[in-house]
């Protein structure tokens, strides 16, 4: 009989979403961590506590692993931007206009470098820039000093975050090994499913796995670092998780190559083939099962012996046409591509399995970076803070510096987000609560009584709702925007300074800050999508042109996982570069093969014995498609030239140079149908 629950016998109604229990104790872990950080910069007499209150709520995250990497993170930012801070005092503290410059000169530096890292190494390089600003904005007044006050800022800091690991890492549930490990096995198992999807299903089906299978990749890269921060024994298997994804991706590839080809030219009339086609399937489908019952080395064993028998095929030495021929060579090598990156695949989990560990990883991810976003919202920030300096200069405003500092928080921290100036109309909207929350508790309830024990019940009151709110991800960001203004105006001390004018100009300064930015992000430069779309369409054109000309050869990881990245973007309509329909995900996944088939020639071309016109005929082709990035169009004309030249060179059947023909002439009609399909990634024409 199924147990009853209290509030079954009550007859409770339902708990609302929000107050769960791991809510609930996310709360109470950063409620304590907060008291604790504050009763210690109390104790050790540091100059404004409030730091150490605040950097806990900053660095609130869900599990440990992420407040372990966060706060590395912010470690490393806080003592460069109090360096920094220092050097800016000593240089420019006579003069306003100098220093206001410099300032706007680091924080666009900052919010550049930000804009191109990933995960929390961004978060170092931002948070560098405004703590900058922070310290340099205190010291202004009193630039004799500013090592102090930098040196203050940093401890109180430091202090918070070692009580956010502590805390943490004592009562924060240790899972993200755990989740981690689980998220792989259900991305093997549906790479597997990916792989299984008949070349005949719909456009529709086949776009929705592959989407949803693209998307949960490269989510987990994130989950690795967390993991690795959160357990030692994890860490060790960092490398092979990577590399796990990297041939997750060589494989979608392969079967998304092999899918292109079946859907135009039909199954190749080889009878071998066909029959290798159903065991190929029959082992995929076992997939799932076999890893549930840790049947590793079966699997592997199964797809050696499948890519043995497969390289026995031989179709260059039948009588077959010459369609059949280059047809059934390519169908040959993609499935054995296919079975080759599932087996470095299922190696790599055996090892995390088995907890083996590789000091490098054998494949390396390598995501986009948005060069131009990037370099936008790095000139906007420089602007947005030599504008709010003149202001403050010229209106001599004593609170202009608090302005200041607001302003480089919402142009560097907001930077990276597929639309800022909404999330800044959303900081702001948060933050309007925050103030008149904020003068409440200090001036009405803090003043009831006295000593720490109150002060920690009456901020209870409002940081434990906080965090609730803080822990629900659709309300996170609102959240950290309320903590920000709420924890800055309290900003609780010993003793306790009750000066409501003080309290008032500081809230006026943060809100003149929020709106500053929030209207840098609307009028100068705003989010342009269709300039965002052409620039993603450009670096593809780019990166085609370096995989034709760069030497040594590039890896094909590095090429996939960045161009998984991109296409990505290019369906996600929260981003700048996404679209509502699913064209550009199409082109992006088919620009992804043209590119592995421009690094299959050059390899062929290093690696196989090719009759000198052949030879001759692939270099002046990568030559011209090193330049499609400025002339994709004579690029474009190169190839269907030199692969018509080509064909004419058949050496015919049992010729021993005859398979590597084949290769190379499969390859070329890939590309040119892909280039022939997707004009508009080569003429720039504005894309939708």
């Amino acid at each position: 009989m199924k147990a009853l629950a209290l509030r079954d016998y009550m007859w409770l109604p339902p708990l609302p979403a929000w107050l769960s229990g791991e809510g609930v104790a996310f709360a109470l872990r950063n409620w304590l961590a907060s008291m604790l950080a504050l009763y210690i910069a109390f104790a050790l007499q540091l100059d404004s506590p409030v730091w150490s209150w605040l950097t806990v709520w900053i660095v609130a995250q869900p599990t440990p692993g992420m407040v372990l990497s966060k706060s590395l993170y912010r470690i490393i930012g806080t003592i460069a931007g109090a360096a920094l801070a220092v050097v800016l005092i000593a240089l420019f503290a006579q003069t306003p206009e100098l220093f206001v410059l410099a300032l706007a000169l680091l924080v666009g530096g900052c919010t550049v470098a930000s804009n191109i890292l990933t995960n929390f190494r961004a978060y170092a390089t931002v948070l560098a820039g405004y703590t900058a600003g922070i310290v340099a904005a205190d010291a202004i007044a009193t630039p004799d000093h500013v090592f102090l006050i930098a040196l203050a800022r940093a401890s109180a800091i430091l202090v918070g975050i070692a009580c956010g690991i502590l805390v943490n890492s004592i009562f924060a549930p240790h899972r993200a090994e755990g989740v981690t490990r689980h998220r792989l096995a259900e991305i093997l198992k549906a790479a597997s499913h990916r792989a299984v999807f008949p070349w005949q299903g719909s456009q529709e089906d086949r776009l929705k796995i592959g989407i949803a299978l693209i998307g949960d990749a490269i989510a987990i890269d994130t989950l690795v670092e967390y993991a690795a921060a959160e357990s030692g024994i994890f860490r060790l298997q960092a490398n092979n998780a990577r590399s796990l994804l990297s041939h997750l991706f060589g494989l979608i590839s392969a079967r998304r190559s092999l899918d292109a080809h079946l859907r135009r030219c039909g199954w190749p009339r080889h009878d071998a083939l066909q029959i290798f086609h159903g065991i190929v399937i029959d082992l995929l489908n076992e997939l799932p099962e076999q890893l549930d019952r840790g049947k590793i080395d079966e699997q592997l064993e199964a797809i050696e012996e499948v890519r043995h028998q497969l390289a026995l095929l031989k179709p260059e030495d039948d009588s077959a046409t010459v369609e059949e021929v280059i047809s059934a060579r390519l169908v040959i090598d993609r499935i054995d591509d296919l079975l080759e990156h599932l087996g470095h695949a299922l190696n790599n989990w055996r090892d995390i399995v088995q907890e083996r560990w590789e000091r490098q990883p054998t494949r390396v991810l390598n995501f986009h970076r948005d060069v131009r976003a990037a370099w936008i919202n790095g000139l906007r920030a420089f602007v947005a803070i030599c504008l709010t300096g003149a202001f403050w200069i010229g209106s001599a405003w004593p609170q202009g510096p608090g302005s200041l500092v607001f302003v480089a928080i919402m142009l560097s921290l907001f930077s990276s987000f597929p639309r800022p100036d909404r999330v800044g109309i959303a900081f702001f909207v948060a933050s309007v609560p925050a103030v008149a929350l904020g003068l409440v508790c200090k001036f009405l309830v803090l003043p009831m009584s006295s000593g720490f024990e109150y002060l920690a019940l009456a901020s209870g009151l409002f940081l434990i709702p906080l965090g609730l709110v803080m822990a629900n991800p659709r309300t996170t960001a609102a959240a950290v925007a309320f903590s920000l203004v709420f924890l800055n105006l309290v900003s609780p001390a010993n003793p306790m300074v009750y000066d409501l004018a003080d309290s008032i100009n500081s809230a006026i300064a943060i809100e003149f800050g929020v709106l500053a930015g929030v209207l840098a992000y609307i009028l100068i430069l705003p989010p342009n999508p269709h300039a965002a779309r052409s620039y993603v369409t450009y670096r593809m054109r780019l990166g085609l042109g370096l995989l034709a000309s760069l030497n040594p050869i590039p890896d094909f990881s590095h090429w996939e996982t960045r161009m998984y990245d991109r296409v990505n973007r290019l369906h996600d309509p929260q981003n700048l570069s996404g679209t509502h329909t699913d064209e550009w995900f199409e082109a992006g996944l088919g620009a992804l093969t043209l590119g592995n088939e421009i690094l299959r020639l050059r390899h062929w071309l290093a690696e196989e014995r090719l009759p000198a016109e052949v030879k001759t005929t692939l270099e002046s082709i990568l030559h011209a498609l090193g330049k499609i990035k400025s002339d994709p169009e004579p690029a474009a004309a190169a190839l269907k030239r030199g692969r018509e030249r080509i064909a004419q060179l058949d050496p015919g059947p049992g010729h021993p140079d005859r398979r590597a023909w084949a290769r190379v002439i499969g390859a070329l009609q890939e590309m040119d149908v892909y280039l022939a399909d997707h004009p508009r990634l080569l003429n720039r024409a504005p894309i939708p």
